[in-house]
Parts: C-alpha cells; sequence; structure tokens
C-alpha cells in the first residue's frame, strides 16, 4: 500500500485501506446479484470476453470484472485505481474467491437454508415479473384512444385547486393575541418583522421552526381549523396579516405568504403520467391472468378456519402481531431437484 500514501501521511493510507476493503465488498456483492453460481459439476454459462479465471466449470471473463467496475462508472477514482495490472488482479482475485466461497456454501448445504431459498424465490419472481410482464408491456403499448378516455373521465385528477400559503403566531391568551397582532400588522411589510414575532411569541411547536409556515392548502384542507382556513383565503394580497383567529388550538396571527390559483393540466401535460397509470393497470391484469393460468396446473388449498386465526393488527400490549400456528398453505410441485453436495 505505499503506493497510496505518497506525501499525504498515514491519514490518506488509512483512506485507502476503506477504500479498498469497500470495493472488494462491493464487487464481491455485484457479482452475487448478476451471476449466480452453478451447482458443483454444471457447467458454467458463457459470457462475452476472454477467459481470466475458472473456477471448476465456471469461467470468470473480462465481462465480468467490466460489469462491476460499470456500476461505478460516475467514480473516475475507482476506474482509475483498478486500471494497473495490480488493481485488476486484485479484483479479480475477489471474484475468484467469491466463486470459491459460494461452492463451498452449496458443499456444505446453504442451498437448501429456508432463508436462501426464501431470497432465490424472491428473485426468480422478481425475474419472472420483469421478463414475461414488465419487458413486454412498455408506455408506447398503451392506445392513445385510452389515454384520452382516460382523460375525459377523471378530470378532476387534473385540476390542482387555489391553493394559499400562511405563516401563523399561535398563542393562547386573547390579550397577548391582540397585542401581537396589531404589531404584525404595523410591520406586514417586513418579512424578518414577523419571523421574529414567530420566535418571540409563537407557541406552536410545530410550526415555529419554521418561522410559522403552514405550508400550502387548499379551501378542503382538514389539517388546520376551518376558521383559520376560511381566514387565510380571505385575504387578499401576499403581506397581509390577520387575526387574531380563535379556535380549539387557541389565537392564530396569519401572515399571507404566497398564493397559487386554480390550474388544470392538459391532456399533453397529463398524457406521461396517464400512460404510467394505465401501464401499471395493464401489467396487473396480465399478472393475474398468468397467476389463473398457473392455477389450473398448479394444485392450491386455501385454508379458511386457519387463515381466521391469524392476527395481523398489533397486540394491546404493543408486542408483535400474532400469528396463528398453521398458515395457509400452497401446495404446487417441486420442480428440479437441488443439487447435492
Amino acid at each position: 500500500m505505499r503506493d497510496w500514501v505518497g506525501v499525504a501521511g498515514s491519514a490518506h493510507l488509512c483512506h485507502a485501506n476503506r477504500m479498498r476493503r469497500c470495493l472488494l465488498c462491493l464487487a464481491a456483492l455485484a457479482l452475487c446479484a448478476c451471476k449466480p453460481s452453478p451447482g458443483p459439476g454444471a457447467k458454467g454459462a458463457s459470457r462475452p470476453g476472454p477467459v481470466l479465471a475458472r473456477v471448476d466449470d465456471t469461467e470468470i471473463t473480462a465481462a465480468d470484472l467490466q460489469e462491476v467496475l460499470a456500476r461505478y462508472a460516475h467514480t473516475p477514482f475507482v476506474l482509475a485505481r483498478y486500471s494497473t495490472p495490480e488493481k485488476k488482479r486484485e479484483l479479480l482475485d475477489g471474484l475468484v474467491r467469491y466463486e470459491l466461497m459460494a461452492r463451498e456454501a452449496l458443499r456444505r448445504g446453504y442451498d437448501r437454508d429456508p432463508d436462501v431459498q426464501r431470497i432465490a424465490k424472491r428473485q426468480m419472481v422478481a425475474q419472472f415479473e420483469k421478463r414475461e410482464i414488465n419487458e413486454k408491456f412498455r408506455a408506447e403499448d398503451v392506445p392513445p384512444a385510452d389515454v384520452e378516455k382516460y382523460y375525459r373521465e377523471h378530470q378532476a385528477e387534473f385540476v390542482r385547486p387555489e391553493e394559499v400559503r400562511v405563516s401563523q403566531i399561535l398563542v393562547h391568551d386573547a390579550a397577548a393575541a391582540r397585542r401581537i397582532a396589531a404589531e404584525a400588522k404595523a410591520g406586514r411589510n417586513d418579512v424578518k418583522s414577523f419571523r421574529d414575532l414567530v420566535e418571540r411569541y409563537s407557541e406552536d411547536p410545530d410550526s415555529k421552526p419554521r418561522a410559522g409556515d403552514l405550508t400550502f392548502f387548499d379551501r378542503k384542507t382538514t389539517r388546520e381549523p376551518k376558521a383559520l382556513v376560511e381566514a387565510a383565503f380571505a385575504m387578499a394580497q401576499v403581506n397581509d396579516v390577520a387575526g387574531p383567529i380563535a379556535s380549539d388550538k387557541g389565537f392564530h396571527i396569519l401572515k399571507l405568504t404566497d398564493r397559487r390559483p386554480e390550474m388544470t393540466r392538459s391532456l399533453a401535460e397529463a398524457k406521461v403520467d396517464i400512460q404510467k397509470r394505465l401501464l401499471d393497470q395493464m401489467r396487473a391484469q396480465r399478472k393475474r391472468e398468468l397467476a389463473e393460468e398457473a392455477r389450473k396446473s398448479i394444485h392450491v388449498e386455501i385454508y379458511e378456519q386457519e387463515l381466521a386465526k391469524v392476527a395481523l393488527a398489533p397486540t394491546a400490549d404493543g408486542g408483535q402481531p400474532l400469528s396463528a400456528k398453521t398458515p395457509v398453505t400452497v401446495s404446487a410441485p417441486t420442480g428440479a431437484s437441488t443439487p447435492k453436495p
């Protein structure tokens, strides 16, 4: 590691050691995600590029190294570091060690571990959905007529109502509220003045750290008291001050900081969002169809009585959710046998 130190001293050496360990771990993880190991005796899948190493019948090629480094294309430092023969060999050694560990795990039967099988099943289903559903239904497959129909039938979804944004000072004493309101109205055009009043007097722990800001809301909001909402929309110009307004929370002094008029998105503006919604519907429908097709040849049993015993809500004492002793059971053919050690 001396070539890493240079004139920068021991701090750079520590950083280099950390980076080296990190990169080797990332290399193994990256390969794990994209290149599963075959069982002992199985022929390794052919990958492009010259073969750099072989672990039994599994080949590690230049494409494997390039695939790992491609994940760090936005980090020139990483690419430059692994451009030397020594560092390329270091990375290759890491991939070899990964293959050795994978084969040793297989030899010891870890492929039959329930956690491993659960992860493998999740990855298998994800790949199945990606290739058989997601890649076969794309945004351009959504008919333009369907997009237009959705837009016509869901107009309300593409209308943003009028909104206002106010800052508030909340106090619980009526006399103090009147005094603060008078001071706020006197300095209505001074942004800093209202901020100072919030800092000095507001008793609302939620909005006080934001200088009293309540963010944007429309007339139908239930987030704020009705009286506050009505007073906010009654103000005509930015910097207007209203109050005190009484509510069940106390007395509010409001300052209008912004206003947005109602806006309707055009079909052209909404097209991409509509395509995505319809695409999601198409994919979900195809997933249901595939499941129903599989159900015709795969035996499934649902135990309703056992299902009724499952408690998904937290227990009264805040503990973990209860579960039935016997879960819902789905039986299916096991398919190919697992490679034996």
